[in-house]
């Protein structure tokens, strides 16, 4: 994940190369033995088909989450939940994520895929990621990310701020539950 978002390049066959330049900071950060083997493509793929199962990512987004404000000591009262669009030259498929819906960014003609994110405030920190098919609509999608974050923090009592769209009556009434 770190070598996808510093390199913003998401192929897999470039990671072990990546690793292999970094593997004393990766065994210092992870406490592991750390080895370029262990960034292969045959592994990284049991690994992303892991997590690609929602109850799997579930608990690593729960366990990651609860140490991170652990470990870092993060009190935080406010969680800021946003949604976004990314349009591009994608096909559409029948259920697939790239879907023609309202585009926030005046390109009507172009498929996209939907981004939900929930973070610690003020730190920024993303405690919940969704992507979603790019025709749903943000409304539907609060109560769903307020659940993720309740259950990944395991904590009441947060204030969440969104959008106009959230201050819906039903997000209020959810929110105070």
């Amino acid at each position: 994940l770190a070598r996808i978002l510093t390199e913003v390049d998401h192929q897999m066959s470039h990671v072990q190369t990546w690793v292999g330049r970094r593997l004393e900071t990766l065994r210092t950060c992870t406490g592991e033995a750390v080895r370029e083997l262990d960034f292969a493509d045959d592994r990284l793929s049991i690994v992303l088909r892991t997590l690609s199962d929602d109850s799997q990512w579930d608990t690593f987004e729960r366990r990651l989450n609860r140490n991170l404000l652990r470990e870092y000591s993060w009190n935080t009262e406010c969680v800021r939940i946003d949604t976004t669009t990314c349009s591009g030259y994608w096909v559409v498929n029948a259920g697939g994520l790239f879907q023609f819906g309202y585009s926030k960014d005046h390109r009507p003609d172009l498929p996209q895929v939907k981004v939900v994110l929930s973070t610690l405030d003020p730190s920024g920190i993303p405690v919940a990621t969704d992507v979603v098919a790019g025709h749903r609509a943000d409304d539907p999608l609060y109560v769903p990310a307020i659940q993720r974050v309740r259950h990944g923090l395991d904590r009441n009592g947060l204030l969440y701020v969104g959008d106009i769209k959230m201050g819906a009556l039903d997000k209020r009434a959810f929110h105070r539950k």
